[in-house]
């Protein structure tokens, strides 16, 4: 019976031993997949390091140049003082209101809105509020570099203050531009010009929200360019003054520089959040709890204690075991995403860049369900890169509608075709970044021209500038268009159409006090 009753207690001390066996090797084969993925994500940032890689944010941050080369401080002071137009008062510069056809704003003698009768009174008395500080900023722009003293250590935590003065202040230039061409300023009109077509020139940071600032500054200062070319009282030393501005602005490899920056920000953010829980709860947007004790907040909220638990559970399972496989995620779609920009400016083509890229983050897919932090990190890489693909191309229209009016002003009309713009007024005949083919360009027979893009269904329709399926508060985006074509002025009827238009709108409206 004593026998027997010892094999009974030790049945369950022999159970015991095996469940803390396989616990153990659980254990270790958890702490050696570990291993395994840390070692993965070592030799991969080893491999990308010796094809020339820099993933380190230092090697990133643009040197300060010196005082007397740096716009950013003057700027920025004269920046801050502007004061805001609200946004039912800015006038609609280069405003589509036909296919292909734009209203000149400054040819208006009374300008309408949806709100308003005129707002004339209301912008002109604002640019000359603030034309003491346009002429600030024109001056600080006259240097060569334009460069803010940021902390990129602190990575997404970093503050970024300035970009809104940046936006304001490239509206306010094309602002002032825009009711010194209306009456017939033409020397301050083209110091504001050239200054907001600088402003995007000078300004360089390299992180992926600066860029796309820049970009729609861009925008914003195209509008007003378009504008001054409807305007016949420049000199060629002006026209070609702005088109080397917007010739200079770079926006290839700024945006390689703004990923790069990226990379390596997202790079120190894995490796903080491994070890600091408040911030990698802080960076997912989750609240990290009362900030009271564990045991206080359990007796009053046992709700939140518990949720509390399972959050700071969670980021140990990712910071132990899942981290790794997630920053390797992470590092090799923005390496994706790098190869193909850098491809598509080696050939100067989009199209193929565009596709290939798509291709390889289907096939890279999505990350798993814990790799948690790659969808906080990761922006939508494949529409950024439209964006500055889309930038790029309007720049290059851009330029080349400057080198068009030149040639007319010298030679007293458009040339036959792109060819003959060069070389007194081009190195090059410039070729669309969308598809990589020379810009198309038709001399019309009305002595007008057609100068466009296959646009981003990389297909060209013979310069038709019919919208299709445009998601935009203009029906007549130009950028919406079968092919992106350059807008030439609209009728005097097609204007009093779209007039009236905004007339009706009032009509529906309450009448609204003065400001």
């Amino acid at each position: 019976m004593e026998e027997l009753e010892a094999k009974r207690m030790k049945k369950p001390v022999k159970i015991g031993l095996w469940l803390l066996g396989f616990a153990v090797l659980g254990l270790l084969g958890l702490w050696l997949e570990h291993e395994r993925a840390k070692a993965r994500l070592a030799a991969f940032k080893a491999d990308l390091i010796a094809k020339g890689e820099k993933l380190a944010i230092a090697d990133h941050v643009p040197k300060l140049p010196p005082a007397l080369s740096n716009a950013a401080p003057d700027f920025l002071a004269a920046a801050n003082r502007l004061t805001e137009l609200k946004a039912e008062w800015q006038p609609a510069r280069m405003r589509m209101v036909a296919p292909g056809k734009a209203r000149v704003t400054w040819q208006q003698a009374e300008l309408p809105t949806d709100k308003d009768m005129d707002i004339w009174p209301i912008v002109t008395a604002h640019v000359e509020d603030n034309r003491h500080l346009l002429t600030e900023m024109a001056v600080a722009l006259e240097r060569p570099e334009m460069v803010f003293n940021l902390d990129y250590t602190k990575g997404f935590s970093l503050l970024l203050p300035h970009l809104s003065k940046v936006k304001r202040a490239a509206s306010a230039l094309a602002l002032g531009a825009t009711v010194d061409l209306r009456s017939d300023q033409t020397n301050s009109a083209f110091t504001n010009l050239l200054a907001a077509a600088l402003l995007c020139q000078r300004y360089q940071e390299p992180l992926l929200i600066s860029e796309l600032v820049r970009a729609a500054c861009g925008s914003i200062v195209l509008n007003a360019t378009w504008e001054g070319l409807q305007h016949s009282g420049w000199r060629d030393s002006q026209l070609r003054d702005l088109q080397a501005a917007w010739q200079g602005q770079g926006t290839g490899s700024n945006m390689i520089a703004a990923w790069n920056m990226e990379r390596a920000i997202s790079g120190s953010v894995f490796q903080r959040c491994r070890g600091d829980y408040e911030y990698y709860d802080q960076l997912g947007g989750a609240s990290s709890g009362s900030g009271r004790p564990f045991f206080e907040e359990l007796w009053d909220d046992p709700k939140e204690a518990g949720e509390r638990v399972i959050r700071y559970s969670k980021h140990g399972l990712w910071a132990i075991w899942f981290s790794y496989p997630d920053e390797t995620w992470t590092l090799n779609h923005q390496q994706v995403v790098l190869d193909s920009m850098r491809i598509a400016l080696r050939h100067d083509i989009y199209s193929t860049a565009q596709r290939d890229l798509e291709a390889e983050l289907k096939r890279n897919g999505e990350p798993g369900t814990m790799l948690l932090l790659s969808g906080m990190v990761v922006p939508p890489s494949a529409r950024y890169f439209q964006k500055f693909a889309s930038f790029e191309t309007v720049r290059r229209l851009t330029h080349t509608a400057i080198a068009l009016h030149r040639h007319r002003l010298k030679h007293g009309k458009f040339p036959e075709s792109l060819g003959a713009l060069v070389p007194e007024f081009l190195a090059e005949v410039p070729r669309d970044f969308m598809d990589g083919q020379p810009l198309r360009y038709r001399l019309e027979p009305d002595g007008r021209f057609r100068l466009w893009s296959v646009g981003e269904e990389f297909k060209d329709d013979g310069g038709d500038a019919t919208t299709v399926g445009a998601q935009s508060t203009n029906p007549f985006d130009w950028l919406k268009g079968r092919d992106w074509v350059w807008p030439q002025p609209a009728t005097e009827a097609e204007v009093a159409a779209y007039h009236a238009e905004l007339a009706a709108k009032r009509a529906l409206t309450a009448p609204k006090p003065p400001p």
